[in-house]
């Protein structure tokens, strides 16, 4: 048998690889349809259209909350985000505003400030903000109206830029309703860095027989403008907050000051019936 020349080897090799790669080849992926490189992001998602677009609009042109807004995908959209953003930083400022006492002299307040050294300890330690300083209760036992049958007080709170705006009109209101309602009303006072309680000891310095603190709430998301209106019958020291009654949002958007002014008339009305306020008035309900 005669050998086998370079090139009769060559075309064996050839053939043979030819055929092991005909055998193996997959098949071919069917072409799919070009897709982007990068990615457009998810697609604004509507709510489905209302039934009523009147009523809709209606319920939401009656509260600041956002409500009906749509998404993207699973997330706010954009104006969202940026709106609640913004609506933290007002709650944010609120909490920081401070009022200047010279403003409130100009609103015929007697000025007084509670122990509270600075605006960081009246907020790490409440309990300060509770009670007058040495030179603000001999200024209060002077000065204050006494043995009247409610003592008003305006106190800046949490919200000092709430009194800033609203405090004038809710205070002028409340002493307007009340005196229709026959009471006698006192002076009108001012406490920097006020809680809630220091209407306790105001109460007792000035022998009233109640006392109404209008102050500046806990601001909440795009809410720093909200006052509250806390009143007590029979102020003594540390008097407990279930013998006190509150009104709170009061504000243009929320519950307008001549409103709450005469609700709260009508709840003083009530609570001197009752002899008490609190869970005294409400029998516990």
């Amino acid at each position: 048998m005669a050998p086998v020349t370079e090139d009769e080897l060559r075309a064996i090799v050839k053939s043979i690889v030819t055929e092991v790669v005909k055998t193996a080849a997959p098949e071919p992926e069917p072409v799919r349809e070009e897709q982007p490189a990068w990615s457009r992001g998810p697609k604004h998602r509507p709510l489905p259209p209302a039934r009523s677009e009147r009523a809709l609009s209606h319920i939401v042109s009656t509260t600041p909350a956002r409500i009906v807004t749509g998404r993207t995908g699973t997330r706010y959209l954009t104006s969202s985000y940026l709106g609640l953003r913004a609506d933290h930083a007002i709650a944010l400022d609120a909490v920081e505003s401070q009022v200047d006492e010279t403003w409130a002299v100009e609103q015929g307040w007697i000025p007084l400030r509670t122990r509270s050294k600075d605006h960081d300890e009246f907020l790490l330690h409440p309990d300060t903000g509770r009670r007058l300083d040495d030179a603000s209760r001999e200024r209060c036992a002077k000065e204050a109206t006494q043995g009247v049958d409610i003592q008003l007080i305006a106190g800046d709170g949490l919200a000092a830029t709430a009194l800033q705006k609203n405090g004038p009109a809710v205070m002028k209101a409340l002493h307007a309703a009340l005196t229709a309602k026959g009471f006698s009303v006192g002076k009108p006072l001012f406490v920097k860095f006020a809680r809630i309680g220091v209407q306790d000891e105001i109460g007792v310095i000035s022998k009233a027989k109640s006392t109404i603190i209008v102050v500046g709430e806990r601001p909440g998301l795009g809410t720093g403008d909200s006052l509250s209106i806390y009143t007590a019958f029979g102020p003594r020291l540390n008097q407990d907050n279930s013998e006190k009654d509150c009104i709170s949002n009061v504000r243009q958007v929320g519950f307008p000051p001549e409103r709450a002014a005469a609700k709260c008339a009508e709840l003083m009305k009530a609570t001197f019936a009752a002899g008490g306020g609190g869970v005294k008035l409400t029998g516990g309900q």
